[in-house]
């Protein structure tokens, strides 16, 4: 296995596309940009066909899956071997690498990111006879802790059969050949904001699936572990879990996003009781085909004033992160030009600038860490906790990663499993 380390999410890109052949589109310079890049992937596909023997796992591994269920995922891959695919060996494959095989109907956009990164191992184990080898970028950055040996195990397939395992990580990403990771602080403590989270039995139903295909309905009930129906934190906050434990369910519910079909979900901070706002760990989505400016200027096409506050936000964010590293060029990579944002890092400085202009009572970060390097992510959830509170504005962390987080903290919760519809909010 062959490891390369890169400082900036787009030279992690860049690598991909020259040791691959493909040509990922650019997502944050505008849709004519995309496009372009589009029509550029698919006239140069049948080349990139011939010449790209390897499976791949891209930094979102949901851009490697092309069909929607995980069944229909596996059938494809499984297929290259055999006219006649056995469900049995589908259901197999999900199992070996920790899925449950009620998930092999489940639709992939509904799948937590961790279960999609585990089903592009399986896919990749099931297309092993036909590729001499694996590129994966960042392949255990979306997993917990104690998933790590799904991808050790896949690399030992890989190693069996003398195929080349090569993987792209970013600086300081967390990698199973860590032998010590050192303790983190800050120069100085980042102010907390009380706030009081409160659980009346909220209840997420998902509806059967009858079209295309069939998938059953489920559900998942949130509370409190002391029985409680709140709970005091001071933020930033962080929240773990296992992947697929419903982590990234419960922020669209503190979102608004998702609405309980029964209880509820309160918040009591000190900007009001309002839903929380929410940045997507695959931020880069949220743009929706705009530009980084382009986005900025469209959601608040209407509020000029709160348009002025947002670029104010946006600038302090900037030069907060910018300092820090004016000296370390390879940091500086990600931070990109500031006459024209184009890089991961400030697509997600827009985002969170935009929401905290509308002063939300809770701001979420799911993983914020992802598509950046261990400095850099750190440096921007430490100067946005500063900035948020600044404007009693709280901060939730989504992410697997708590020792990237260390120093800054104040509160920590952990949700876990209890039977097969409950999830159990603890603090730790």
């Amino acid at each position: 296995m062959k490891i390369h380390r890169f400082n900036a999410f787009e030279s992690q890109i860049s690598y991909f596309t020259s040791r691959t052949g493909v040509h990922l589109p650019r997502m944050t310079f505008g849709k004519g940009v995309f496009f372009k890049d589009l029509g550029r992937w698919s006239n140069t596909y049948d080349g990139q066909a011939r010449q790209t023997e390897s499976v791949h796992i891209l930094p979102d591994p949901v851009q490697g899956l092309s069909f929607p269920r995980p069944l229909d995922v596996l059938s494809s891959a499984l297929s290259l071997s055999s006219r006649m695919v056995d469900t049995e060996e589908i259901y197999g494959l999900l199992e070996y690498f920790g899925l449950p095989v009620e998930k092999a109907t489940q639709p992939v956009i509904s799948l937590s990111g961790g279960e999609i990164l585990l089903l592009n191992f399986a896919k990749a184990k099931a297309m092993l006879p036909f590729v001499e080898g694996l590129v994966a970028c960042s392949p255990i950055h979306w997993l917990n802790e104690n998933r790590y040996s799904q991808w050790e195990k896949l690399v030992e397939a890989f190693d069996k059969k003398k195929r080349f395992v090569d993987v792209a990580l970013l600086e300081g990403e967390p990698f199973i050949d860590e032998k010590s990771v050192r303790q983190e602080t800050v120069l100085q403590p980042v102010p907390a904001v009380t706030w009081q989270l409160g659980l009346d039995d909220p209840v997420v139903v998902f509806e059967e699936i009858r079209f295309p295909s069939y998938h059953p309905a489920s559900r998942i009930e949130y509370k409190l572990d002391d029985g409680s129906r709140s709970i005091n934190l001071e933020s930033p906050v962080l929240i773990t879990g296992d992947n697929g434990v419903g982590k990234s369910i419960f922020a669209k519910v503190l979102s608004g996003i998702i609405k309980p079909s029964g209880g509820s979900v309160a918040i009591n901070a000190p900007n009001g009781s309002g839903h929380a706002r929410l940045i997507f760990q695959d931020a880069i989505d949220q743009l929706f085909g705009k530009s980084i400016d382009g986005h900025m200027d469209w959601v608040f096409r209407f509020d000029e004033d709160k348009r002025r506050i947002a670029k104010d936000i946006y600038a302090e964010l900037d030069a907060g992160i910018r300092n820090d590293f004016q000296d370390r060029t390879e940091e500086l990579e990600a931070m990109g030009s500031q006459s024209r944002k184009c890089t991961l890092l400030q697509a997600k400085i827009s985002l969170i600038a935009e929401r905290l202009a509308t002063r939300t009572p809770v701001l979420v970060l799911d993983e914020p860490g992802w598509g950046l390097s261990r400095s850099i992510a750190r440096k921007l959830v430490e100067t946005v906790s500063r900035t948020a509170g600044k404007m009693h504005v709280a901060i939730v962390l989504i992410s697997h990663h708590a020792r990237w987080w260390q120093g800054m903290v104040h509160s920590r919760c952990h949700l876990s499993q209890e039977g097969k519809h409950t999830v159990v909010i603890g603090k730790v």
